[in-house]
This record gives structure tokens, C-alpha cells and sequence, in this order.
């Protein structure tokens, strides 16, 4: 730790403790402060004069008076927590999943240091992100839009609607819509200042939010400006954190395994063995088995340029070694980002000018970017066989002359190379997230209770990755493949390489390499993705009549909307040459016409049993032009039999359409998989195939709920909302060892199929060697959620202030994926279970990985739990944040001891699995320096993961839901003018 990050952290510290302590000092100070009126229950945080249209319908209503479940987080919220944007403090709440957040994006490399959104963890493709209620040009070409981009201080709420919501917005609400709602009008300066560090002295993070806004034209004009800049540095290693160094990894064991061991454990401690730096001689024609004669120079590694050691392999299984410590073995995660750096500046301006009393003209604009750099993960060359393993000869010009010797005493002409390469080809993963967006409209009042507005839009984004030192297959090939000529001159052996500039590449020993070398061996892959998005809308709103229990509301509308998706790539990548990634060219774009109605009918009010009753639909038409047009509606009801008890339900039809990326994007990759012709594990390459004959995704929602706000007890609301998503024809594809295994189950059966269809092949039998494997995208799985969400706020004056709770639950009862085979669990001639079959449950898996069908629907806890207790008067404010996460296992694919069908021998046998749940307490305070009623000036702190615990185990292996980073402090100043 260096003397500077050691002043930052004990500084940053100090001030933390001093907020601490004026806080706990301050209510003797308030002792004969006035009491504070009421604050309003959370539900109606977010009401201003005027009507409100919350988030899940197009009708002016009241929060929680909605049919659809709606969750408000308001900035006071935002504050109190603490945190540096948006999607952190969502990602808290449980019925949201962290799937791409800095703590969670480290290898996705086209979405590093973005936040997206994750209702119901059916994949932030199903969760539809809004500003002001418009949708926002998208962030990614797969359409999710980063949070990140939004500056907190411009933010006055955000509107989360946990249900099916594509009859109000359209497409990718099928788990929910979050609407970030920007302050409407500001008078004077607002700031928020702040820099934070982790307790080890790494993320350190400085953030600048800013706003102003005035009046003009005697109040019918307002203009709001406002931006935020953010460095955060990240935690740069997996190595950087005990839980992670440890070596949490899942093992495999051989098939003749002994008897009672299951075919895979996770365990700690665990190093490759197979691929150590400097390179280690893995055997000869593919043999392992040390007892051979073959294999006399197997275990031969090499640490340094000219130096020869016999390595100890320890307890060695499938490539890694478990329990074992040596300076030679590769910690797994070598090289692993464990926190992503972010860069990030964004701006936002927003005006509006009534032109008459009827009719008033908006426009709105905003500017970001966001950029991260960081380590990707170290290349590792472990195959046996085939073209992209490492083959040495015997006349290598770098072999060295002992390993020389062993070879012509055994007869052995030849031998396969294991090598991690963090000295020559670490790669390094920079991407810069450019957005701009636009948008002018008009709005009035038509009188008789209806207005309208019309607007249009355009935003781009535009995305330029690169990953450094990605390594040239070919020319590694190449230039590790060295002879000496009799001039002595170190050469390539191929002529046309070397005619084209090969330098030969020393793989004997770390650091071995040459410079010129590795400049040959290296390129810098280059992706451009350019994003845009026009929208024209109008919609009208209104009271046409009423009923004898009160006006009829209704909204109608309609938008047109078109998407363009471009990407540009360098020629290596292109040419499919990298040995990472290679993303390819391709441009394409799409409309989408849409029209759409909603009407709220009250049917009873104010006689006994009904204090209301009112009846909500929506129906919308869209036509899309890729795949045609679909219709998605809403029918809900909501009674209130005596005054502070609401019952609601709704039942909808929701679709998400496929994003650019499924209609245009090709990519692809090296990936290392088992070919089941001859049980040859090597790497292979994988080809990812995007489809424009792709349909909607169809779902179908059901939410019953009730809310509570008793008169007996002013300030407390309660409510919980069951719900129930199935999703038809979800947009998926096959991993690729499945698409391998079922193309040799098809062959072995009644021939050649549609999984053979994506495997180009050559030969027969055990000779049938894998050219490549395609993964195409199909509408073939189904998904299915259900649970309950619950949700309770309670305010009170007491201590001459305010105190205030809230707690937040989710429980998910089932999260089903169904690959649409229709294959049920498989079992032996013996009885031992084989596979799962199509239908799994992942509800209760916890690991970071899904085996089976990639829909975007990997795991969740059953229970997750967070609450808050704060109190606050004029002076001061202090919040104490807890959250629990339920323990699970870790695959659900897998069968454990204890299962009902567990049994060692069988292929999908692990040992235990169960992961511990995990408490999380969070604190912080604020101290008002100034706080006049027209000046504030407030000194902050948070502590975050108060308790410094650690992931559980196995931690690597585990999805987003905990915090990498450990204890850590922040400190702030806000000011307002």
C-alpha cells in the first residue's frame, strides 16, 4: 500500500468518524427544535401539484392507487443511501438482480462499467428503462440502457413497476419498467461532492454532481442544466482480496474415478497445473499418465529463460490441482479484474415555456460519456491435440539442450506445451460509451379535462471498444514454431511467414520472449458500434364522461420509431484471427409502428364495501417490421372495501421484440470443449449467429395484491403483490458443448439433425474432428417466475424529529427455464440419473453461471430481505441500512449429497454445494452546517458493509448478489442556493 493511498484512506476515515460523531452529538443540540409535521407516506413521496402520471399507466393516477405493483424511490432516498448512481440503489432492492453493474461486468467486455436494470432476474433484456416516461436511445446493441448516465442531482424520482407493463409502453416490459423522472423545475444551485475509498486502501472514487436551474419570463419559462462527473479506480485483482485469492473453483474428475467420488466438487485452494507461466510439457499424444514410458518428459516445466524443473503436481485432477501451494501453479483467476475502473461525465439540460395558458414547448438534451479500462483475463494454452494446441518439435531453436537430451534417449520427436501467458499476451479491455440524445415537443390543455402532448426524439450511441495485446492465432503459430539455421540464425520454419516478418517467439521461461516477437504475435482488436434511435409520439388524455361513481379516464396514443445498429471491426478480427472475441462487421435497422388505448372506469364508490372500485385496460397494436405485428393488453381491477385496504390485480400480455444484436450482430471465439467423437478436450471455435426471422418473445403476467394504510396509524403503508410471468418463445441458444453432445446423440441414433445442422465437421467415427460450432438464436425456451413481493414504510415524529422505516422483501417461490426438448431426467440402465432433463428450477441457485439453455435467466435467492431505520430533525440525519440475502446451492443442474437422486457415479454428481446466506449493514449520517429554508449546506458520510464481510463460499463461482469490495468510506458535502 502506498503512502499516498494510506493518507487518503486514513483522511477519508477520519471525516466519516467526525459526521459519526457530530451526528450522535446532535440530538442534544434538537432537543428544542419544533417537532417536524408528518412526512407523507412513501407511496406519495413523489406527488406534486398537478397530475401524476405513475409509471405502468398512461392515466393521471396516484402511486400506490395503480392496478400494477409500483415501488417509488425518491431523491431523499437516493441521498440518505449514499450511493454514486441510480442502478447501485436499485440493484439493492430484492426484487432486482445485479446482472451488469461494475462489481459484476468484468469480462463483458462490450458492456464494462455500465448498470442495467434486472427485474425479477429474467435478464436486463426484459426490463424496460424510461426517462420521463420516453424511452432512451439504448446503451448496448442487445438494448438495455446503462443508469449510469443519468447525473443524481437531476434525478427527482424513480418509478419501478414490478409487472408486465408492454399494453402502456411497448416492448421489454415484460418484467417490469424502471422511469427515471428528472426534477421538473429548480430555482438556484444544487451540488453534491463526495470521495470514497475501500478499507484496503483500493476504489477509491471522487464524484462531482451539479445542477442550476431559474425562472424566467415571470415564471412561464423554466431551464435546468445539470452534470456529473465520476472516476472510480476499482479493485484491479482478484489477488487484491483474501476470499477471492483462496482459489474458490468447481473440479472435475476423470470417469474411472474411485468409487464414492463424485464426478465434480467445489473446493478451495485450487490452481491449474496444466498451463503454469513459463510453459510446462504436458505429455505426448495427448497421454497423461506419468507411469508411461511416453511420458518420460511430462511434468518438465520452465520458470525462468534457461532453467529446467520437475514440477510436483500434488493432488491433481482434469488440469488443476486442489490443496496445493507452489510458486510454479496459476491461481485461477490470474490476471481477473475483481472491480471494474469507471470514468464517466454526463449532462443533462432540460427547458420548458408556456406559450399560451393552453399549449406549453419542451425540450430536453443530454450528453455522456463512460469509459473503462482494465485487465482481461490471461490466455491459457492447455490443449493436447489439434491445430491451436502447442506442439514443440525437437529441432526447436529454443528448446532446451536438457530437454533435448531426455527426448533422444526416449525416442520422442515431439511434445504439447501447457503455458499461461501473462508475460507476452495479457490483454487489456478499454471501452468508451458515447451518448447523446435530443428531444422537443409541445404539450397543452384542451380544456374539459383533456391534454395532449407530441414530441420527437433522436439520440446515438456510439461504443468503441479495443482490446490490446489480443494475440494473433496464426502468428503465434508461427512464431513459437522455431529452427536454427546452419548460419545459427533463429528463424520461423515456415518461409512465407517468415518472408511476411515473423520473429521467432521463446516460450521457455517467463519473460523469455523478445520484443519483436511479441509485437508479431499481438494485434489490438478494434469494435465500433453505433446505436441510433428516432421516435415521433403524441398522446391525448382525458375525462369523455362519467358514471355515477365518477369520470371516466382515458389515454390514447401512437409512435413510430425506427433503430439502427452499425458495427465496423479492424481485418484481423474480421478474418476471424484473434485469439479472443473477434466481433464482426454488420449494419442493419428496423421500425416499429404502434398505436395504443387505455381507459379507467369507475364502477362503484362511497356506499358500503366499495369506498371505489375501478376498472383499468389497455390494448396496443404493434407493427413490427422484422417480424410483423402483435397485440399486448391489460385488464386490472382495484377495490377498496373500507378506507385504508386496497385490493388490485391485473393480468396482462407482454412481449419483448428482438434487439439489434439477435438480428445483426455476429461474433466469435476460442472456447475449450469436450468433442464426445473421441473424447478429445480442446479449444475449438465457436461461432455466435444472430437471427432475423426472430418473433417477439410472448408473455403472460397475473399480480394480486393488497396495500394497507390504516387511518389508526398515520404514516404506515403495507403491501404485498403476488405475481406469476411465463414467457413463450424466449429468444435463447444452446451452449455449445450441449449443441456437440446432442449432434453425437443424433448420430448415434437415427442420424444427422438439427444440433449436427450447427457442428462443421470432418471424418467418421473417432476420427471426426470439429471444424466449429455455431450457436444460432432460436425462440424455443419458455421461462416462468413466480413469488411475492411485500413492501413496508412507516413514518413518526418522535425525539423531536422524524423517524422513518422501510423494508423491502421479495420471495421467489419458482424461477423455471424449459429448453423446449421436452427431454425429462435420464437415468442408466443402473438407475442413476444422467441429466436433469429440460425443465429446471433455478430458484435457489446462487451461481454466477447457468448450465443448460443461455436465456438471460440464471439464478435468485429464494428470500431476500431490505431494510432501513433512520431518524432525522433540521440538524442532523442518521440511517442505519441492513440487507440479507437467503443461502442456496450453487447449480441447480447438478445433484448433490442429500438429493433424492444422488449417486457418485453419476455423471452430474457434485459434493456439497450449499452456500451460507449473508447480513449486510450499511450506516450513514448527515450534519446540516446551514439549513435556512433557502440554503443548505450538509456535510455526509456512509460506511458501507459496516460488518466487512466477505463473500461466501465458493465465492468465485457465486452471481452478483454480494459486495466484492468490503468495508468502505465515503465522505460528502451538498450544498444548495
Amino acid at each position: 500500500m502506498t503512502q499516498r493511498t494510506w493518507n487518503q484512506r486514513t483522511w477519508l476515515f477520519a471525516s466519516v468518524a467526525s459526521v459519526a460523531i457530530l451526528a450522535s452529538a446532535s440530538p442534544a443540540l434538537a432537543q428544542d427544535a419544533d417537532p417536524q409535521p408528518d412526512a407523507p407516506p412513501a407511496s406519495r413521496e413523489a406527488r406534486t401539484e398537478g397530475d401524476i402520471i405513475v409509471t405502468g399507466s398512461r392515466v393521471a393516477r396516484d402511486g400506490f392507487d395503480a392496478p400494477t405493483p409500483t415501488t417509488v424511490v425518491t431523491s431523499q432516498a437516493l441521498e440518505t443511501r449514499g450511493l454514486s448512481n441510480v442502478g447501485d440503489y436499485l440493484n439493492e432492492i430484492p426484487s432486482f438482480r445485479a446482472s451488469v453493474s461494475a462489481q459484476t461486468n468484468t469480462q463483458a467486455s462490450s458492456l464494462s462499467g455500465a448498470t442495467f436494470a434486472d427485474l425479477r432476474a429474467l435478464g436486463n433484456i426484459r426490463t424496460l428503462t424510461l426517462v420521463d416516461g420516453r424511452r432512451h436511445v439504448p446503451t448496448a446493441s442487445t438494448g438495455q440502457v446503462d443508469l449510469n448516465l443519468i447525473p443524481t442531482v437531476m434525478i427527482d424520482r424513480v418509478d419501478v413497476v414490478t409487472g408486465g407493463a408492454s399494453a402502456a409502453y411497448g416492448s421489454d416490459a415484460i418484467s417490469g419498467v424502471v422511469n427515471v423522472i428528472l426534477k421538473r423545475k429548480l430555482e438556484g444551485l444544487k451540488a453534491d461532492l463526495s470521495m470514497g475509498i475501500a478499507e484496503d486502501g483500493d476504489n477509491f472514487e471522487r464524484r462531482a454532481s451539479l445542477a442550476w436551474g431559474t425562472s424566467f419570463a415571470g415564471g412561464r419559462g423554466n431551464f435546468i442544466i445539470g452534470g456529473e462527473y465520476m472516476k472510480s479506480n476499482g479493485v484491479h485483482s482478484f489477488l487484491d482480496r483474501d476470499w477471492a485469492r483462496r482459489g474458490d473453483e468447481i473440479v472435475s474428475y476423470a470417469t474411472n474415478r474411485p468409487a464414492g467420488t463424485p464426478s465434480r466438487i467445489f473446493a478451495s485452494g485450487v490452481q491449474y497445473v496444466n498451463s503454469l507461466v513459463g510453459g510446462v510439457i504436458l505429455g505426448v499424444n495427448a497421454d497423461t499418465n506419468p507411469g508411461n514410458g511416453v511420458d518420460a518428459l511430462r511434468g518438465i516445466y520452465f520458470p525462468t529463460p534457461g532453467a529446467v524443473g520437475n514440477f510436483t503436481y500434488g493432488n491433481e485432477t482434469g488440469g488443476s490441482s486442489i490443496g496445493f501451494s507452489s510458486s510454479a501453479g496459476v491461481i485461477t483467476r490470474l490476471g481477473h479484474t475483481l472491480v471494474l475502473p469507471i470514468n464517466r461525465h454526463s449532462v443533462v439540460a432540460k427547458f420548458d415555456y408556456e406559450l399560451s395558458d393552453s399549449i406549453k414547448i419542451f425540450a430536453q438534451g443530454s450528453y455522456a460519456t463512460s469509459g473503462s479500462d482494465y485487465s482481461g483475463p490471461v490466455p491459457r494454452d492447455t490443449a493436447v491435440s489439434g491445430a491451436n494446441a502447442i506442439l514443440i518439435r525437437r529441432d526447436n531453436a529454443f528448446l532446451p539442450t536438457q530437454v533435448g537430451a531426455i527426448m533422444d534417449a526416449n525416442g520422442i520427436g515431439q511434445f504439447y506445451l501447457g503455458r499461461a501467458n501473462p508475460d507476452f499476451s495479457r490483454t487489456r479491455i478499454e471501452n468508451t460509451n458515447t451518448t447523446y440524445r435530443i428531444v422537443g415537443g409541445l404539450s397543452g390543455d384542451l380544456g374539459g379535462g383533456w391534454g395532449w402532448d407530441a414530441y420527437a426524439q433522436y439520440g446515438k450511441n456510439t461504443l468503441e471498444s479495443q482490446i490490446h495485446n489480443n494475440r494473433i492465432q496464426q502468428n503465434f503459430l508461427y512464431a513459437y514454431d522455431a529452427i536454427r539455421l546452419p548460419s545459427g540464425q533463429v528463424v520461423c520454419r515456415n518461409e512465407t511467414a517468415r518472408a511476411a516478418g515473423c520473429a521467432p517467439l521463446n516460450l521457455f521461461g517467463e519473460n523469455a520472449m523478445s520484443q519483436a516477437a511479441i509485437d508479431y504475435v499481438n494485434g489490438n482488436q478494434f469494435q465500433q458500434i453505433t446505436i441510433s434511435q428516432t421516435v415521433v409520439a403524441a398522446n391525448l388524455r382525458g375525462e369523455p364522461f362519467s358514471t355515477w361513481a365518477g369520470p371516466v379516464s382515458l389515454a390514447f396514443g401512437g409512435e413510430y420509431r425506427q433503430d439502427k445498429a452499425e458495427s465496423v471491426v479492424d481485418a484481423i478480427a474480421e478474418a476471424r484471427g484473434f485469439n479472443f472475441s473477434n466481433p464482426q462487421p454488420y449494419s442493419g435497422s428496423f421500425n416499429t409502428k404502434e398505436g395504443y388505448a387505455e381507459v379507467v372506469v369507475p364502477l362503484a364508490k362511497d356506499i358500503p364495501g366499495f369506498q371505489s372500485l375501478d376498472f383499468n385496460a389497455a390494448i396496443r397494436y404493434t407493427d413490427y417490421q422484422s417480424s410483423g405485428g402483435v397485440t399486448t393488453w391489460k385488464a386490472g381491477l382495484t377495490w377498496e372495501p373500507i378506507k385504508g385496504v386496497r385490493l388490485r390485480g391485473t393480468r396482462s400480455r407482454d412481449i419483448r421484440a428482438p434487439n439489434s444484436s439477435e438480428l445483426f450482430a455476429t461474433t466469435s471465439t476460442q472456447s475449450t470443449l469436450r468433442n464426445p467423437f473421441n473424447g478429445v478436450s480442446r479449444s475449438y471455435t465457436v461461432v455466435f449467429e444472430p437471427s432475423p426471422a426472430l418473433a417477439p418473445e410472448r408473455a403472460d403476467t397475473l399480480t394480486l395484491g393488497a396495500v394497507f394504510e390504516p387511518r389508526f396509524i398515520p404514516g404506515l403503508s403495507i403491501s404485498a403483490d403476488y405475481y406469476n410471468i411465463k414467457i413463450n418463445g424466449a429468444i435463447s441458444n444452446y451452449p455449445a458443448q450441449q449443441i456437440l453432445d446432442n449432434c453425437y446423440a443424433e448420430i448415434q441414433g437415427s442420424g444427422p439433425g438439427a444440433f449436427c445442422a450447427n457442428v462443421a465437421r470432418s471424418g467418421t467415427g473417432t476420427n471426426t474432428e470439429i471444424v466449429s460450432v455455431t450457436q444460432a438464436l432460436l425462440n424455443l425456451a419458455s421461462l416462468k417466475t413466480s413469488g411475492v413481493d411485500f413492501e413496508l414504510s412507516y413514518r413518526f415524529n418522535a425525539l423531536a424529529g422524524n423517524v422513518s422505516t422501510r423494508v423491502y422483501g421479495s420471495y421467489v417461490a419458482h424461477l423455471i427455464s424449459d429448453d423446449g426438448l421436452g427431454v425429462a431426467p435420464t437415468f442408466n440402465a443402473a438407475g442413476i440419473i444422467q441429466t436433469r432433463g429440460s425443465v429446471i428450477d433455478r430458484a435457489g441457485q446462487l451461481g454466477g453461471f447457468a448450465s443448460g439453455l443461455n436465456t438471460g435467466a440464471t439464478s435468485v435467492p429464494h428470500w431476500q430481505l431490505n431494510g432501513s431505520v433512520g431518524y432525522s430533525n433540521d440538524r442532523f440525519a442518521t440511517t442505519l441500512t441492513a440487507r440479507w440475502i437467503q443461502g442456496g446451492i450453487v447449480d441447480a443442474t447438478l445433484v448433490q449429497p442429500g438429493d433424492p437422486d444422488y449417486n457418485a457415479a453419476s455423471p452430474i454428481s457434485v459434493g456439497p454445494m450449499n452456500v451460507d446466506s449473508r447480513f449486510y449493514l450499511n450506516w450513514s449520517g448527515s450534519v446540516n452546517i446551514i439549513n435556512d429554508g433557502k440554503k443548505r449546506v450538509q456535510l455526509y458520510g456512509v460506511v458501507n458493509n459496516l460488518l466487512g464481510v466477505d463473500p461466501p463460499f465458493p465465492a468465485t463461482q457465486l452471481a452478483g448478489f454480494y459486495d466484492r469490495i468490503g468495508r468502505s468510506y465515503k465522505i460528502g458535502m451538498r450544498f444548495e442556493f
